[in-house]
């Protein structure tokens, strides 16, 4: 998992630094740059393909002109940094705007990133004859297939088989544990943004997959899922949080152009037929959605969700975040999450470490400052972290009206 994460320079953020559990929840006022936190780690994931056609849109940020992206509390175009440590190691990265007429931002921190391969190397440097990290014209362009590069490294004469393997062996060992891994982690990174009109209609796309930003191919993915023994039963148990829900299906004499699932109300006579998604309600679907985001081995392990209270009652708000919880412990999931509804609040166990919520303002400058809220304040009256938010206990409210 990602344990912290720094960003400078994104947005409304000028310098910022998360320490970051399995589930986060941040709350905060319109506009106070919680859709920012979620952006700039889109923005990091999407590495060196940020000047590609729409690719930070197909991860859920926003659309906006490039030099947007950056701080704008000065004239200049700050560089954008953001760096993150996962399982004691830190990456640092560091973009520029590279192209003045077309504004695209890249990658400058490829130096860096090259540089425990240089250690390496250090090591073993009598034995040496060429060392590609050491020529940044090289791994410039190519450090994204680090293990082209250690297959350029030369050896001198003298040295043996053994030793090239056990030069080889370590350096691809490095590539993996504290390159590739993290790469993987972060670059299927997506902020999660559901629409109930892609859910109803559960229209395909052929570059969606596994999952769309508003819900395209869940039932492509529903399909998947059953054919795995069991994991569309799990689906359905936690359908239960609705109360007229009892079944649902995949229908086996459905077109090639059909997609639909078959829903059973509970309350309605056995002999009539079954609803399909464009007849449920919202909040079936949305949840529908998040306990197959969650349960699925082909989803990505870290993503996000901006408003994940839209379409539910505000109990079902709290127990929905329990269940996502314990989803997410269960299969390996790291999630950010936004939310305006105070009652989500109430799910939250702020006394386990992977949990945590954070308030979200803006300082006297315009700038993202957060705050960890590590226990409920201590006042006379008990009251449940919903009503501590807006009482004003929390703090992320309005303060001009």
């Amino acid at each position: 998992m990602i344990s912290q994460i720094h960003i400078k320079n994104f947005k409304s953020i000028v310098d910022l630094t998360l320490e970051l559990g399995r589930v986060n929840l941040f709350i905060g006022e319109n506009g106070s740059g919680k859709s920012n936190l979620l952006e700039a780690v889109a923005f990091l994931s999407s590495i060196n393909s940020i000047d590609e056609d729409g690719i930070l849109f197909s991860k859920g940020v926003r659309e906006t002109e490039a030099e947007l992206f950056s701080s704008a509390f000065s004239d200049d175009i700050p560089n954008i940094d953001i760096d993150f440590i996962a399982d004691n190691q830190l990456i640092k990265t560091s973009y520029k705007i590279e192209d003045p007429m077309f504004l695209n931002w890249k990658d400058i921190s490829t130096l860096e990133k090259a540089e425990g391969f240089k250690n390496i190397l250090k090591k073993y440097g009598k034995h040496i004859e060429y060392n590609p990290f050491n020529n940044p014209f090289n791994f410039t362009t190519d450090f994204d297939e680090p293990s082209s590069l250690i297959q350029d490294i030369t050896f001198r004469e003298d040295t043996s088989d053994e030793l090239e393997t056990q030069i080889i062996t370590e350096l691809e060992e490095y590539a993996y544990y504290h390159y590739y891994r993290y790469y993987n982690y972060l670059t299927k990174f997506v902020i999660y943004s559901p629409e109930v009109s892609a859910l109803r209609e559960f229209k395909e796309k052929w570059h969606v997959r596994p999952l769309g930003i508003h819900g395209e191919g869940l039932f492509s993915l529903l399909v998947s899922m059953s054919k795995d023994n069991g994991s569309l039963q799990h689906i359905k148990e936690h359908l239960e949080l609705i109360d007229w829900y009892d079944d649902f299906i995949i229908p086996n004499d459905l077109m090639s152009n059909e997609y639909r699932i078959s829903i059973k109300d509970r309350f309605i006579d056995s002999n009539l037929k079954y609803l399909d998604q464009r007849s449920a309600n919202e909040g079936f679907l949305f949840l529908l959605f998040y306990i197959v985001l969650f349960s699925s081995k082909k989803t990505p392990q870290f993503f996000a969700i901006d408003n994940i209270e839209a379409s539910f009652n505000p109990k079902l708000c709290a127990k929905l975040i329990n269940t996502l919880v314990e989803l997410a412990k269960k299969n390996d999931k790291q999630v950010l999450m936004t939310t305006h509804n105070p009652a989500t609040l109430d799910g939250l166990n702020l006394n386990d470490p992977e949990q945590r919520l954070f308030v979200v303002e803006r300082n006297l400058d315009g700038h993202t400052i957060v705050t960890r809220i590590t226990e409920k304040p201590k006042i006379d009256k008990p009251m449940k972290l919903s009503e501590m938010w807006t009482k004003g206990y929390l703090g992320g409210l309005p303060e001009n009206f």
